[in-house]
């Protein structure tokens, strides 16, 4: 019997290495998809000065695709790390489903930190050091939390369909033994 990558502990590790792997992939991905940033403008408000897009209205759309870039980059990207899970982890399908789901919990920090580190950064948090009328580039970020699923449920979806569609050859630890028939041999 061949123990090679296909042990448990060997599993989690790729799984981790292949969700690191993606998951800076598709940051600089989701940036180049998204880039060049929008421009915007501080202007005084009531509360304040406040960094708005200019114009506003393509600002906003502009704001909802970094978040859809997103998803979409993910959950393709997830795609492929639960289909490698999948086909590493034929013969330990519980090792497999904790190595898919390490490596989409990386891929989601490591997607996250590369794209929004080649964003410039959040125009709100440079107002005190800007002038009122000043244009600031706008930031690379993802509104709300439920895009950040894409991760684990494509990577959960991929790696379900692929282990009921292609299931391995069961590990020759887990076959029973060979039953002994009570029969005397045959003479001959």
């Amino acid at each position: 019997m061949r123990r090679g990558l296909g042990g448990p502990i060997a599993l989690v590790a790729a799984g981790a290495v292949a969700g690191v792997v993606l998951g800076a992939l598709g940051g600089w991905l989701w940036w180049t998809w998204w880039g060049p940033p929008p421009t915007g403008r501080i202007y005084d408000t009531d509360a304040g000065k406040a960094w708005y897009p200019d114009p506003f209205d393509p600002g906003i759309t502009r704001d909802f695709g970094a978040t859809a870039t997103y998803a979409v980059v993910a959950f393709g990207l997830a795609l492929v790390l639960g289909l490698a899970g999948a086909w590493l982890a034929r013969r330990h399908a519980v090792a497999g489903i904790l190595a898919v789901l390490v490596g989409a919990g990386l891929g989601v920090a490591a997607m996250s930190l590369v794209g929004q580190s080649l964003s410039p950064p959040d125009p709100n948090s440079l107002l005190a050091s800007h002038e009122v009328r000043d244009v600031l580039p706008g930031h690379l970020h993802v509104t709300g939390w439920t895009p950040y699923l894409a991760w684990p449920v494509g990577a959960m979806l991929a790696y379900l369909v692929a282990m009921v569609a292609f299931p391995g050859r069961p590990s020759d630890r887990s076959a029973p033994p060979a039953q002994r028939s009570a029969a005397p041999a045959p003479q001959g």
